[in-house]
């Protein structure tokens, strides 16, 4: 009887190993809390970012200012290149006109030459007249001769200063190009890795009112809530999509027919930077302003960033490959033509591709910022800046290297 008992006992507890302990499901209000609290962490970021900004105002006045000075030094240079001329043609004018009067009064001869100018005289008038003559020339030939000696002195002192002003345009070409550098790095960096906490907070907004609009309640367990905006799940491996060019749902496997079911977001353009880790989390393609952008895969937009000053329109698509969620971000759009919980294919176009400076503050020319983070945006990170980030080549490899161009997706 007390074996029997034990083995009760044994089989009681071996089967109590073998079932998960049941914890208590995070509901939507209990994620909302935790996200806010999350995004709080992440105001540090984002006031560091603020005060990159305004280092990045700071240097490009001071760019403007050297800019600025190298314009004047340039105008200093051309003002003493036409001064040296000039003076090099007063000089060349000058001994001209210091030959023919040694040559008139024959200085080689000494003053002598002077007395037989003066003594040749027909009469008295005459006399007094090339006595006069003499004295002038003589007194000319000095004064022409100091001033051909100032300005050889003149055009050394300018030729002098010539040089000082080259290399002092040298050098400022020189702070000027670090300066440019830095700037270029550090808008890059604001560019690829952080947004604003208030963009950050509208994103985590917008999905939560989606789910809401799902009908999902405060109270109600948030993996339920979630599993009414997942997207049908991709399997690798070639074949044509089976969706459509619009939104709808889908069940079941969607296999894409790009490279392993992923598709370049533009039908043509220019890898113009490629991933390079933490110091840019994302490959840049360059197209016209206007082209048509696409989802890469089957997948549901998330969220939707409108009119942010860097950035302008982001659309965020997550994707279920394989069953592990991944999240596509879509910088630098022009305009938005999906909207949020819609599911698209590769064949969605989803906006045009924008990234004008004159409405988008972090780009220097129209391009797409394209990401890849594994993971679900706004429930498995909050943040760009320190996301999952993945090489894109990843999805993309049939992309051209940097630098070079392709025609097709």
């Amino acid at each position: 009887m007390v074996k029997k008992v034990r083995n009760l006992g044994l089989i009681f507890i071996l089967a109590f190993m073998c079932f998960p302990v049941l914890t208590k499901a995070e509901t939507l209000d209990e994620y909302i809390a935790q996200a806010e609290a999350k995004l709080q962490q992440e105001r540090a970021t984002t006031e560091k970012k603020e005060m990159t900004e305004a280092e990045k105002e700071e240097a490009l006045a001071e760019k403007d200012k050297i800019q600025n000075e190298i314009t004047q030094t340039k105008n200093d240079i051309s003002s003493l290149e036409n001064e040296i001329k000039n003076l090099e043609d007063s000089i060349n004018k000058k001994d001209d006109e210091i030959k023919q009067i040694m040559t008139f009064v024959q200085v080689s001869e000494g003053e002598m030459s002077y007395l037989e100018y003066i003594f040749g005289a027909k009469d008295f008038t005459d006399f007094i007249y090339r006595i006069s003559v003499a004295e002038q020339l003589s007194d000319y030939n000095d004064e022409l001769m100091a001033e051909y000696n100032e300005m050889i002195s003149s055009h050394e002192a300018k030729q002098k200063e010539l040089a000082q002003k080259e290399e002092e345009l040298a050098a400022k070409n020189k702070e000027l190009e670090e300066l440019v550098n830095k700037l270029s790095q550090e808008i890059e960096e604001l560019n690829d890795n952080v947004q604003t906490y208030q963009a950050e907070y509208e994103n985590l907004m917008n999905y939560v009112n989606t789910l809401k609009t799902m009908r999902c309640k405060g109270n109600e367990d948030m993996a339920t809530c979630e599993a009414r905006i997942n997207p049908p799940q991709v399997s690798t491996g070639g074949g044509s999509s089976s969706g459509g060019s619009s939104g709808g749902s889908s069940g079941g496997s969607v296999t894409g027919g790009g490279s392993g079911g992923f598709y370049i977001p533009l039908t043509q353009g220019k890898v113009t930077q490629n991933y390079y880790g933490n110091s840019h989390n994302a490959i840049d393609i360059s197209n016209y302003e206007g082209a048509p952008v696409y989802a890469i895969t089957t997948g549901t937009v998330l969220t939707i960033s409108r009119n942010q000053s860097c950035g302008k329109n982001i659309v965020y698509i997550l994707h279920n490959v394989n069953g592990q969620n991944y999240t596509t971000v879509y910088y630098h759009l022009k305009t938005v033509t999906v909207s949020v919980g819609q599911t698209v294919y590769y064949t969605t176009q989803i906006g045009t591709q924008g990234g004008n400076p004159s409405y988008d503050s972090c780009s220097t020319g129209s391009h797409l910022d394209f990401k890849l983070f594994k993971g679900r945006y706004l429930r498995d990170f909050f943040t760009l800046s320190r996301g999952p980030h993945m090489d894109p080549r990843t999805w993309l490899p049939q992309l051209p290297g940097e630098g070079k161009r392709f025609y097709s997706r």
